[in-house]
């Protein structure tokens, strides 16, 4: 995904660093550690402190969302159009996109509630495929 497809603020340089942190996030969501560990020993190394600040401009951008999961850890993934939330493999660390209609679950809430709600976040843990196959070879 290159950078210069989208709409950035004026006067934004799109650095090689920028760039390539801005690949890397184009895959799961990915926490600050595991961006600098990916690209710490690439052609274009970049120190801890710019992914940082980065991630930090990006998200000020809106091209990247800034996700807290219930591990308390902060992980950054590309804005997308559709709200979307989680569901994250307990064994492997595996995080797939799920969309869902949940406007009735919002409204229930709402009313249930009485709360403006200015916004959510609904996860679900479990096991992947690939992990519970490997554990039914296992017996």
């Amino acid at each position: 995904m290159n950078l210069s497809t989208f709409n950035l603020p004026k006067g934004c340089r799109i650095t090689k660093q920028r760039q390539k942190i801005f690949t890397l996030i184009s895959g799961q969501p990915q926490s600050t550690d595991e961006i600098f560990k990916r690209i710490k020993n690439s052609k274009y190394p970049i120190d801890k402190v710019t992914v940082y600040r980065t991630l930090s401009f990006f998200v000020k951008c809106g091209l990247v969302l800034k996700t807290r999961f219930k591990d308390t850890s902060t992980r950054y993934e590309l804005a997308k159009n559709n709200h979307h939330h989680h569901i994250i493999c307990n064994n492997c660390g595996k995080i797939q996109d799920i969309y869902l209609d949940e406007k009735h679950l919002v409204n229930r809430v709402k009313n249930q509630t009485d709360y403006l709600i200015k916004e959510h976040s609904l996860e679900f843990f479990g096991l992947c495929k690939a992990c519970q196959n490997k554990m039914h070879s296992k017996l």
